[in-house]
């Protein structure tokens, strides 16, 4: 929503309440009992930055200056009423600002009644300061303009102002904050189905005590608020204490419930009713923030946990691992093989690898090279291996194989498989040239009794073996000497 667009809708439902508060609550002359109309200000300054509450400011001034003119008269009256509103946002906003911009303006409900110390500033500024500071320049526009007795004027001011931003600002905060549209949006149907039986439940006893129950039971109303608020939070809380005002509000009217039967006098039946509910308020709204400063010291908890348990797999991951290739290092591959050495029904295989002149590559390209080689074969090893094939280097260039479940025979076939793969697959060098790599490898299949060293060992005895059978057949190369010199079985 634009600032401009906000400013309006704001500026219309300032005025609306202000309008009507006056036409209710006042003569036309004496100040009004009841002024919600700063509120609707305040709750939009607040959701704002301090750039942009000039419009939100002239909005406000310009309301509450038509509302006085249409119900008073056009006058001076209005103009300094209209300041007198003026700089008891400005107050208010301005000394409230910090406790919202040290909240999570995205969590909902969040800010204003985050916890209970800022719920205690809140109502100090909101329900003394504030309007202490603006009912000095309106008790004194009344008394002059409109001749009524200053400390009368003066407390009218500062309670009608002080309820009307203590009750009000909260509920209408969140919704111009759009707190109730993402709380709805985050529960299920189950929760929702909750809240709403919640609410009905608090009408249903608000309907009681103002329109049937035939003794004062305005205390009856706070185990159903409370419950909201136990069971909802801040935002129900705010909602259920709306839905009390209205509720009393209508009954008041009509002259029924117990505000009605304690005095006859309109002004007193306002006073009474908005510091009940400011009372009924601001008793359950700390409860409220407590708890949700308690949920969010246990979900910071639980995420500080989660990140430790995180951390903690990391640094295993890290301890596991080789750090040029990614695969498992000795220790690590150890407690793999023994794992299935003695978890699987069929016996597990395993192909020892090295890279063949793995030494001329380093003294040839480098180390750089060397360790890019490493990283490639690994990668052509992964893609030709299953899922619960496992990969260690042991040292050097001299990598493991384990095989879970497969005969050597299989195994013979995949170590074949893999070594025909690197073939085909050069590593280009960074002129473009390839650099073409062999391996050599020996396969040797677990057996009962067998210890890991003892499978390694015999894998390391089958792979020097055919790198020897190459090397005695190098005179007499051919295909099926080169096949035979480079994988050995034990």
């Amino acid at each position: 929503m634009t600032d401009r667009r906000t400013a309006c809708i704001v500026g219309l439902l300032s005025f609306m309440l202000a309008a009507g508060t006056i036409h209710l609550t006042s003569d036309g002359r004496d100040i009004a009992t009841v002024w919600p109309a700063n509120a609707v200000v305040l709750a939009a300054l607040l959701d704002r930055r301090p750039g942009a509450w000039t419009g939100l400011l002239g909005a406000g001034y310009l309301a509450g200056v038509a509302a006085n003119a249409v119900t008073r008269g056009f006058g001076a009256g209005p103009l300094l009423f209209g300041a007198c509103n003026l700089l008891e946002l400005c107050v208010a906003a301005s000394l409230l600002r910090p406790a919202l911009e040290g909240g999570d303006r995205g969590a909902p409900g969040a800010g204003l009644l985050a916890a209970p110390a800022v719920v205690g500033r809140f109502i100090v500024v909101c329900g003394l300061v504030a309007p202490v500071l603006s009912g000095l320049g309106g008790a004194a526009t009344a008394r002059l303009l409109f001749g009524q007795d200053l400390a009368t004027a003066f407390g009218t001011w500062v309670l009608s102002d002080g309820l009307g931003l203590l009750i009000f600002t909260p509920f209408f905060l969140a919704v111009l904050r759009g707190d109730y549209g993402r709380c709805f949006a985050s529960q299920d149907w189950r929760q929702r189905a909750e809240a709403a039986g919640l609410q009905v439940l608090t009408a249903a006893a608000a309907y009681g005590v103002f329109f049937v129950a035939a003794r004062p039971l305005l205390f009856a109303l706070f185990g159903p608020v409370m419950l909201v608020t136990f069971r909802i939070g801040r935002l129900g809380t705010k909602a259920a204490v709306m839905v009390v005002a209205v509720i009393g509000t209508i009954a008041t009217l009509r002259g029924q419930g117990p505000i009605a039967a304690i005095t006859p006098d309109p002004h007193e039946q306002a006073a009474l009713f908005q510091g009940f509910l400011a009372f009924l308020l601001l008793t359950c709204l700390p409860v409220a923030a407590a708890l949700a400063a308690r949920g969010a010291r246990f979900a910071a908890l639980s995420q500080s946990a989660e990140a430790l348990r995180e951390r903690g797999a990391e640094l295993a991951r890290i301890a596991a691992t080789d750090g040029l290739t990614g695969v498992l290092n000795r220790t690590a591959f150890r407690e793999t093989a023994t794992a299935a050495m003695q978890a699987s029904h069929a016996p597990p295989s395993l192909i020892a690898i090295d890279l063949d002149l793995f030494k001329q590559v380093n003294d040839r390209h480098g180390h750089r090279v060397g360790d890019r080689a490493l990283v490639h074969l690994v990668a052509v090893l992964r893609a030709g291996l299953r899922e619960p094939d496992a990969i260690g280097r042991i040292g050097g260039d001299e990598f493991l194989v384990l095989l879970p479940g497969t005969d050597p025979d299989r195994a013979e076939s995949v170590a074949e498989r893999l070594r025909e793969a690197l073939r085909r697959a050069p590593l280009a060098l960074d002129d473009g040239t390839p650099l073409l790599l062999s391996m050599s490898c020996g396969v040797a299949g677990h057996r009962p009794g067998m210890a890991f060293d003892d499978l390694v060992h015999a894998a390391d005895t089958a792979l020097y073996g055919a790198k020897r059978a190459r090397q005695e057949s190098r005179p007499r190369y051919d295909s099926r000497t080169r096949r035979a010199g480079l994988i050995g079985r034990a």
